[in-house]
């Protein structure tokens, strides 16, 4: 599967630019093709990035600032038509009543959130689209998790977003 990430990425600093890459490394590691658009600022790319992605079969956006929407969107009216299959995971706090995150959720195929809290929201925010809780899995490994329990948790999550 063509699959492509959306999102601050390495060598970006941050959970975020280290969870995008590692999502990345680990879908590969099964097979896939993955490539990842690391957020740009000018309005431009945004348009020529969704008309380069036309050809995958997943588009997964990675949302860690609100500030991000307004790009996602122009993206994902940049994919159409006959889009690709979109995801979006939301990795912090979604904004009650804000209408932009609102189109964006409407707008994609799923969404993954880390907690009951963020499905709730996420629900309130999109009621039509369906929500996936993902375990986010530990940055590093902690007293208690060795190897096999970080594989289990990004199997968990790789299937949440293949499936999603």
């Amino acid at each position: 599967m063509r699959i492509a990430l959306i999102g601050s990425a390495h060598p970006d600093q941050g959970g975020g630019a280290w969870h995008t890459t590692e999502l990345a490394w680990r879908l590969a590691a099964v097979g896939h093709n993955v490539i990842i658009e690391s957020w740009r600022y000018r309005p431009d790319s945004w348009i020529a990035a969704g008309r380069r992605l036309r050809s995958a079969d997943l588009v997964v956006f990675a949302l860690l600032d609100p500030s991000q929407v307004p790009s996602y969107l122009a993206v994902l009216t940049a994919l159409a038509p006959g889009r690709p299959r979109t995801v979006l995971i939301c990795h912090h706090a979604l904004p009650p009543g804000a209408a932009l995150t609102r189109t964006l959720l409407s707008h994609v195929d799923t969404v993954i959130v880390h907690s009951a809290a963020q499905a709730a929201q996420a629900r309130e925010l999109a009621p039509d689209v369906p929500i996936v809780i993902a375990r986010m899995p530990p940055h590093l490994p902690q007293e208690g998790h060795g190897p096999t329990d970080l594989e289990r948790y990004w199997d968990a999550y790789r299937q949440a977003v293949l499936s999603g």
